[in-house]
């Protein structure tokens, strides 16, 4: 019998209301690796409702025991309980490659303690009161209440870490809707979490199978114990939950698409600018919103260029080959997607000076297109896959020109030996984070990753967006005497 991932439902790991369940899917062999418990709308509802009841006292809980229990699910998700067990299923559900499980099990576990350490930054401050003099202002950072969380596909231990661990430090209960393509990976965190000492049903885990998601995703934003809204995952998807959010006034935390640039100036070190583009594009099969999509060279380093990442670019081994370095796409429909892009690009005179142009079931190797051009599909579109398109330019004014004609503004990386103007230029660039000789697929982990809006959406996974404001006014004893008399024998 397959594992059958449950709900987790005031704290408990339970079947859903009907008994019904749904496959999840290898993408690399195409076989049934689990099921998972396909969540009700009576079983969603009641999520919620736990959730919401919990949250009052989990906010009283001080931020110090909450840290204390955060860190102690890092460190049980370490354990051989765990870890074995969590990599496994990343690998199994998604197909990635052993190195890359590994390191979304890292970054998880950083992803709790990252929150678990923002805890210092839950205080409140004092102030005069200007309205009642002798008064006292209170100002505390306080939770919005039930968050409502949902996780993407493509890192899903990190990712769901991330939608639930900045939510529960500041006080907030999370009910979490799992990834449908791989939903063990959140259920492993959920009960870690639990393990770890948290109270029932501050974290709610549900489970929806694809031809429910449109409909309860909507009841759910719009259900009235839902105070916050965070979704990471497609530009798409993003628009259609902020206009659902938007009817409700609720405040949302998205973070999305990418269309990252590096752009190579003449002086630049060619051979390590390609190691990093390539790096950055083919890590996890281009499967991450900060892969380089779009490379903007200048001429007098555009040949040293395309000859170093043809070269490096053929050593590239895409799984089943048992020592493979990328991985098969999620599934067979994204190959076919990003297989289109390509002969989208091809038609339109780009040259494919790298790939055969086919994919076999979810996988598909690695792909460069000479000649992109913006307005193209490969151009606009995120391609979530181990392709790029390379654009030759006359002037560093062009280049800058160019990575910033995207609808995206999550990443970019400049390649140049001159720092000074590596950094004058890098300040041109709209992204929220550029790398100065390095690659687009990397972050300071203490910062994490943020876009300026359009497509890569808007707020930070942090303190501010997880908290609000409220004030408190202490009048002193007595002071309505000095108030005004509005009706004269009072």
């Amino acid at each position: 019998m397959p594992h059958i991932s449950q709900l987790w439902i005031n704290g408990t790991p339970r079947s859903a209301s009907n008994g019904k369940v749904f496959d999840i899917i290898n993408p690399a062999t195409q076989q049934v690796v689990s099921q998972a418990a396909s969540a009700t709308w009576e079983d969603i509802e009641l999520a919620i409702t736990e959730a919401d009841k919990a949250q009052p006292a989990w906010e009283e809980l001080s931020a110090l025991a909450r840290r204390s229990i955060l860190l102690e699910a890092a460190r049980l998700l370490l354990s051989d309980k765990y870890a074995k067990r969590a990599t496994q299923q990343v690998m199994e559900e998604t197909g990635a490659v052993e190195s890359w499980a590994a390191f979304d099990l890292r970054a998880c576990i950083f992803q709790l303690e990252l929150a678990a350490f923002e805890w210092a930054n839950l205080k409140g401050q004092t102030m005069p009161s200007e309205r009642a003099p002798g008064g006292t202002i209170l100002i505390e950072k306080r939770a919005h209440g039930t968050v409502f969380a949902i996780t993407p596909f493509n890192v899903p231990l990190t990712l769901a870490a991330r939608a639930v661990a900045m939510p529960l430090i500041c006080g907030n209960s999370v009910v979490l809707r799992s990834s449908e393509l791989n939903p063990r990976s959140s259920e492993i965190l959920v009960e870690a979490l639990y393990e770890a000492g948290l109270p029932k049903g501050v974290l709610s885990l549900v489970h929806i199978s694809r031809e429910n998601i449109p409909q309860f995703t909507v009841d759910i934003i719009k259900h009235p114990y839902i105070r916050h809204i965070n979704f990471t995952g497609s530009d798409r998807v993003g628009r259609i939950l902020a206009q659902e959010a938007g009817k409700y006034l609720k405040p949302c935390v998205f973070e999305l698409g990418g269309k990252s640039a590096t752009v190579v100036l003449d002086d630049a070190d060619i051979e390590d600018a390609a190691r990093n583009i390539l790096f950055s594009a083919m890590t996890h099969g281009g499967q991450v919103c900060m892969s380089n999509e779009r490379v903007i060279v200048q001429k007098g380093a555009s040949k040293a260029l395309i000859d170093a990442l043809t070269t490096m670019g053929q050593k590239i081994r895409s799984s089943p080959h048992p020592n493979g370095e990328i991985p098969p796409l999620i599934s067979p429909g994204s190959a076919e997607r990003v297989l289109g892009l390509i002969n989208d690009a091809k038609s339109r005179g780009a040259d494919v000076i790298l790939g055969d142009l086919n994919h076999n079931g979810s996988f598909i190797k690695p792909h460069i297109l000479l000649g992109v051009e913006p307005g193209w599909r490969l151009w606009e579109e995120e391609s979530f896959g181990p392709v790029f398109g390379i654009k030759v330019v006359d002037t560093e004014e062009e280049a800058i020109q160019l990575a910033n004609l995207t609808d995206y503004s999550l990443m970019g990386a400049l390649f140049t030996k001159d720092i000074e103007k590596g950094l004058k230029l890098s300040r041109k660039i709209r992204a929220g984070h550029v790398s100065l000789n390095g690659p687009t697929f990397g972050l300071e982990p203490s910062l994490g990753v943020h876009g300026l809006g359009g497509g890569t959406g808007y707020g930070n996974f942090d303190v501010a967006n997880f908290t609000q404001e409220r004030f408190i006014v202490i009048t002193p004893t007595g002071a309505g005497k000095n108030l005004p008399m509005i009706v004269n024998d009072l």
